[in-house]
């Protein structure tokens, strides 16, 4: 009897799916669309920001007084150039040539161990960092490609490559190499990223909307159908079909909006 009742509802239940798709290929006014055959690209979004290679922070290993700041904030400096000055005449100097970001005292002023002094930084060598989640930094991986548009710079776009991925304060950040970085693109900027995870040359593709609950209505051979596609590459609006369940002959069923 048990068996009986199982059978039963396992018809019921298929014969429920049939009776939707049946009634969406069948609804006036439904809109069909033929799959797409072509190229596709997938790609993670994210927000990136500009980093310097080179940075260097003076601090004090003793309290010291600063008798003398040798550099302006904003100041091109040399590697060798003296930066600054202790009223016991320590002396410290730039181990890079770069520019000096950032003041962080006065002179005159006592500075207690470890007190940053001041900050330089190569404005020269730059990179992207960008921050993922879980689920898009198990797909990303060193030597992707990736295009970036600098936020000030909305008609420009650049290229790069991934150079590594890595966790870092529980955040998953990956680093962006960019061969030609225009010299106005500074660090603390942003940037849009989008880095490519999956490229097809040759894909059969459906609408991403019109996958509901992982079945697709559609006609096939002009009769009500419906399939259940299993997804590779995704652009936004349109998915790459990879196990041949879906046919570049048949139309598929748009839903109602």
């Amino acid at each position: 009897m048990k068996k009986h009742k199982k059978l039963i509802l396992y018809a019921a239940g298929g014969l429920v799916v049939l009776v939707v798709v049946i009634r969406l290929v069948a609804g006036n006014g439904a809109t069909r669309v033929k799959p797409r055959t072509g190229p596709i690209v997938e790609a993670i979004y994210a927000l990136g920001t500009v980093k310097s290679d080179s940075v260097y922070t003076l601090k004090m290993g003793i309290p010291a007084t600063i008798r003398r700041l040798s550099v302006s904030e904003g100041q091109p400096v040399a590697k060798g150039m003296q930066l600054a000055v202790t009223e016991s005449g320590a002396a410290f100097f730039a181990p890079f040539a770069g520019t000096v970001t950032r003041l962080h005292c006065e002179e005159g002023e006592v500075v207690i161990t470890g007190q940053p002094v001041l900050t330089m930084m190569d404005l020269g060598r730059t990179y992207i960092q960008v921050s993922l989640d879980q689920n898009a930094a198990l797909r990303v991986r060193r030597g992707q490609k990736a295009e970036l548009s600098v936020e000030t710079m909305r008609g420009a776009r650049l290229s790069g490559t991934v150079e590594s991925i890595y966790p870092s304060g529980g955040q998953f950040l990956a680093r962006i190499g960019v061969a030609k970085m225009p010299a106005e693109v500074l660090p603390d900027m942003t940037a849009d990223v989008a880095i490519e995870v999956a490229r097809r040359d040759e894909a059969l593709m459906i609408p991403v909307i019109a996958v509901k609950d992982g079945v697709v209505a559609l006609r096939r051979e002009g009769k009500a159908a419906s399939a259940t596609p299993a997804l590779g590459a995704i652009d936004g609006a349109w998915a790459e079909v990879t196990d041949g369940s879906v046919k570049a002959s048949d139309e598929i069923v748009m839903p109602r909006e």
